[in-house]
């Protein structure tokens, strides 16, 4: 059974993952958070320590027998029994699946409503976009290859940045809307000529993230559905940009 040391800073969820197989499996972990063991900014910068994990990163995992792992998902992985990671191949593939759908579909979201609410990060500018242009909006396949072809403009912005942008209604009356998420207080786009590309085709506004309209704005633009009485017309598809 593997048995080793954890390196990560207090309260850090995405250590919990490693934590939580440990104690299910029955594997010896020790979880170094503070000196002299370890001091994130600092132990993490050292040769030492870049000598086994190269990126700095954590958590960070290294075996009594010397064994090294980062990624939180990978660490969990290692630490877990055949229970947790699934006996036969079927069943590890289903646990692949929701770990994979909990990276994809719950944290970007959860990053950016939840954890603010629960302490762990900040709150961040929380951004109502609409398409300038409806007129211009004809077939309903063509409208939503404008969100896609954004979408795939920014993709160096996706580490900053979550979204979720709307089509409504039907072919030649249609309309398309977002909630934006962005690190930071300030729009993003305004940082690289590359992102400004679609960038002035909508209008934006900036949500108050005490106000009911944003709490139910957020819900709403989130689960792809509710009643969108700003929009005025019926939920057509969205899109996630993560």
């Amino acid at each position: 059974m593997a048995a080793g040391t954890l390196y990560t800073y207090p309260e850090n969820w995405r250590a919990f993952k490693a934590q939580i197989a440990a104690q299910y499996s029955g594997t010896r972990l020790k979880v170094a958070t503070s000196a002299p063991a370890f001091t994130f900014g600092q132990t993490n910068r050292t040769p030492a320590f870049l000598n086994n994990f190269p990126l700095g990163k954590v958590p960070a995992y290294q075996g009594d027998d010397g064994f090294c792992l980062f990624e939180s998902n990978a660490i969990a992985h290692y630490l877990s029994n055949d229970t947790l990671r699934g006996a036969t191949p079927q069943a590890a593939a289903q646990v692949l699946q929701w770990v994979s759908f909990a990276d994809s579909e719950i944290i970007p979201p959860a990053s950016a409503w939840v954890f603010p609410t629960l302490g762990i990060m900040q709150f961040n500018k929380q951004v109502y976009s609409s398409y300038k242009y409806p007129e211009e909006l004809t077939l309903t396949f063509k409208s939503c290859n404008l969100i896609t072809g954004m979408f795939q403009r920014l993709d160096k912005l996706r580490k900053n940045a979550f979204a979720s942008v709307i089509l409504f209604g039907t072919n030649n009356d249609s309309s398309i809307s977002g909630i934006w998420v962005f690190r930071g207080q300030e729009l993003a786009f305004t940082l690289s000529e590359d992102w400004q590309i679609d960038y002035e085709s909508y209008d934006w506004r900036k949500l108050d993230p005490d106000s009911e309209e944003c709490k139910t704005m957020v819900k709403e633009y989130f689960a792809w559905e509710g009643d969108f009485k700003h929009v005025g017309k019926a939920f057509n598809q969205g899109k996630i940009f993560k």
